[in-house]
């Protein structure tokens, strides 16, 4: 499975540093760079930094700015796209080679969204279940390149150069690790709407986005109801559905919903253990929170295949 999405740069491999690379995601009102160092072997965090903002207009001259602050070397940089930017649809896969599948989706998916196709650019990881009597599918992440192209100019003014972008989804993975059991992440930033995600062994099997509760809270009682609800409606098409063995826990990645109450409420409704995630990652453990997907997104890099 692809480590990272939208590789759009491969030609741009000339001179950089091999043991450096930065990761950079906007995150909430924040946007935030890792740098990692690669010392006789071994990646280490070398520096981190946050730049604020509050207008979305202000995001682009702060991505710049944060990858300078964490490096002036030539080094590859990996982008984390905000999920607001992508749509994930699954489709059934064809019988083509990787590179003629990413050619034809800008036409093959151009009935299934609102870009012209000229401007679709679209990547895919393979859907790990594979059910009776069914084609092979696929997840498919398309972005407009005219959203994008603001985000690539950004490194226009530094030293590092952008290598890749990627999705929320993919750090995710990359920070949640490799483990047998099925697990859920419920993630919801700051004024958007949650996901639904489950993995297992490292691979994305279901994702769904939610509609109906940007601004929930933690004394929002009759709607944690209803997203645990829908949680359980994901649970059960997994297990049921898609015959799949239980979901061993349900780990929130919330800016508000991270209370103990919360959790303790969830955990009686789902009969399943509720858990903050955190992700699976030494280097994780000594940065805050909010760094967690820029940390992920440089993660990816020291892992290419």
């Amino acid at each position: 499975m692809k480590k990272r999405l939208f590789s759009l740069f491969p030609w741009l491999q000339q001179g950089i540093d091999p043991n450096c690379i930065i990761g950079v995601a906007t995150y909430a009102k924040t946007v935030n760079a890792v740098c990692l160092k690669q010392i006789q072997g071994l990646w280490q965090i070398e520096k981190t930094h946050t730049e604020y903002v509050t207008d979305l207009r202000d995001y682009t001259t702060a991505i710049t700015t944060c990858t300078n602050e964490v490096s002036r070397q030539t080094c590859a940089v990996n982008l984390v796209v905000p999920h607001y930017f992508y749509q994930i649809l699954q489709m059934e896969k064809p019988n083509l080679t990787d590179e003629e599948i990413i050619q034809s989706l800008p036409w093959t998916s151009k009935d299934l969204v609102n870009i012209a196709p000229e401007n679709i650019v679209a990547d895919f990881i393979d859907y790990p279940i594979a059910l009776p009597m069914q084609s092979k599918k696929m997840n498919v992440f398309i972005t407009d390149k005219q959203q994008i192209i603001p985000l690539i100019n950004c490194f226009i003014d530094t030293d590092a150069v952008l290598r890749s972008l990627t999705s929320e989804e993919m750090v995710l993975l990359a920070l949640f690790g490799k483990n047998k059991d099925a697990h859920m992440l419920v993630v919801q930033h700051a004024d958007t709407e949650p996901r639904i995600l489950i993995v297992r062994d490292g691979q994305l099997v279901l994702v769904r986005r939610l509609n109906g509760f940007i601004g929930i809270t933690d004394k929002d009682s009759a709607v944690v109801d209803a997203l645990a609800l829908e949680i359980q409606r994901s649970m059960d098409f997994f297990e049921s559905q898609l015959k799949q063995p239980p979901i061993r826990s349900v780990q929130l990645q919330c800016d508000s919903l991270s209370s103990l109450a919360v959790r303790a409420e969830l955990a009686e409704l789902l009969q399943t253990k509720v858990v903050d995630f955190q992700p699976n990652s030494d280097m994780a453990k000594g940065v805050e929170k909010q760094f967690y997907y820029a940390l992920g997104a440089a993660l990816l890099m020291t892992n290419k295949d």
